[in-house]
């Protein structure tokens, strides 16, 4: 039987996913070198938009809570996710179908049989920009810890650290929280950053933009460098939003990324992350270089008082109880669970987003894993078929996780309850309430008791 040739297949896949997307009716919006978006599964219902394309890879992952999974490297699974919830194999050729007959892609066959599409367009493979690897966690460490200290604080910030949040002005030093710079403050920082050597290549957050003679950009001389055969300046920059900055660690204590959370717009978290692409963009005024990307790394918190004793460079191991770990998302509901709980927590940026927390409990030699995400990910919106696939997704991806968990030979227990009593496990604890265990082999359930946390 007559296949669709190797050749339009790999057509179809090099397409860029973002076209595939805008041309399903979707409207991604450019941050940065990445497209935001809606996430394409039919199954998973979000106000917000936390799926992100990036074009220079032609890769796309939702990021939303819930663990939709939606994600892939090609605009085949992009259009078997939006079309039918998932990437099963048995939709592999309508969805190769479907790309080709948006993007005006002629069928042919191996039999020499050739299907023309309605909408006549060639589309060729997207340039390539190779991505700069960030520079190592020691000096990522340093860099961040140096900036975070010549950041303002700012007063609205500072009440809701300690209103909303109910930290101490102790936990905001220790833990290195920091209000964004406007422009007249990071102008200055990154001045003395440079002045005092510090290397802020390759350092995610940081990169240089090129300004064109044409453009008169008063900067001090620092921050400047010049480049002739663009006729312009390199000129060092921040790429953040206005809001705070929390710090992310890893199990070493070492600051290796930043998150921010945002004042205003859809978005409320975001990495501090930048890019290079002097490479693939034709505009002057949206090249970059010398940045690299955050990825989206576990956040590794014992409770704050273990954190202002911790030596940096030294094992969470070595220092604290890990015996049993949580597993949350969010930067502030790991912090605040930790400390309301005394456990070690890994704040796990999306359901989805698990593979990067299973070395590091083998290396601790966790017994007990415990998954507490927030409720309103996990309950039900309505009746709906929509509703029910949605939780089926949710449950899927999360017992994915326990069983690649339990396959260490570590049990694993599920925290849940009444959304009613708080979003998310922090919320839960700081009203003063408990969540019930569930054991996701056994089904049994029991009200938590934290006396007995660490009693095997």
């Amino acid at each position: 039987m007559a296949r669709i040739s190797d050749e339009v297949i790999a057509e179809v896949r090099a397409v860029p996913i973002v076209d595939v997307a805008i041309a399903l009716g979707a409207h991604p919006k450019r941050v940065g070198k990445q497209y935001l978006l809606h996430c394409p599964n039919p199954n998973h219902s979000e106000d917000t938009p936390h799926t992100y394309i990036e074009g220079n890879k032609n890769l796309f992952k939702c990021f939303g809570g819930g663990g939709c999974g939606a994600g892939g490297n090609n605009a085949i699974s992009y259009y078997m996710w939006h079309t039918f919830g998932n990437t099963d194999k048995k939709n592999f050729l309508s969805a190769v179908k479907g790309v080709a007959e948006l993007m005006g892609i002629p069928i042919v066959y191996t039999d020499g049989r050739t299907e023309t599409a309605k909408v006549k367009r060639t589309y060729t493979p997207i340039v390539q920009q190779e991505e700069l690897p960030a520079q190592s966690e020691v000096v990522c460490d340093k860099v961040y810890r140096a900036f975070l200290n010549l950041c303002p604080i700012r007063k609205e910030h500072a009440i809701e650290w300690m209103q909303t949040r109910q930290y101490s002005k102790d936990d905001i030093v220790t833990l290195g929280f920091r209000s964004t710079p406007n422009a007249q403050e990071w102008v200055n920082i990154l001045s003395q950053l440079l002045s005092k050597g510090y290397p802020l290549e390759r350092v995610p957050g940081f990169v240089q933009r090129f300004i064109p003679d044409s453009y008169q950009m008063p900067m001090p001389l620092e921050l400047m460098e010049r480049d002739d055969e663009r006729n312009g300046y390199w000129a060092w920059s921040l790429s953040c939003g206005v809001g705070y900055f929390i710090p992310v660690r890893d199990r070493m204590g070492r600051i290796v990324r930043l998150r921010v959370r945002c004042d205003q717009g859809k978005a409320k978290y975001i990495w501090f992350s930048s890019t290079h692409n002097i490479d693939v963009e034709k505009n002057p005024l949206q090249m970059k270089r010398n940045g690299a990307s955050s990825g989206a790394p576990v956040n590794v918190v014992p409770p704050t008082s273990q954190i202002r004793v911790w030596e940096v460079g030294t094992g969470i191991e070595d220092i604290f109880n890990v015996s049993i770990v949580i597993g949350t998302e969010g930067e502030h509901k790991s912090i605040i669970s930790a400390n309301e709980i005394k456990a070690a927590v890994v704040g796990v940026p999306g359901v989805g987003n698990f593979k990067d927390v299973l070395p590091l409990l083998q290396q601790w030699g966790t017994k007990r894993f415990i998954i507490a995400y927030d409720m309103d990910s996990l309950k039900k919106d309505d009746d709906s078929v929509k509703s029910e696939k949605k939780q089926k997704n949710i449950f899927a991806k999360l017992q994915e996780f326990a069983q690649e968990v339990a396959a260490l030979g570590i049990e694993v227990l599920l925290w849940t309850w009444d959304i009613k009593d708080g979003k998310g496990l922090d919320d839960l604890l700081q009203a003063k309430k408990l969540p019930m265990e569930v054991n996701l082999r056994t089904g049994s359930r029991k009200l938590v008791n934290l006396n007995e946390l660490y009693i095997a």
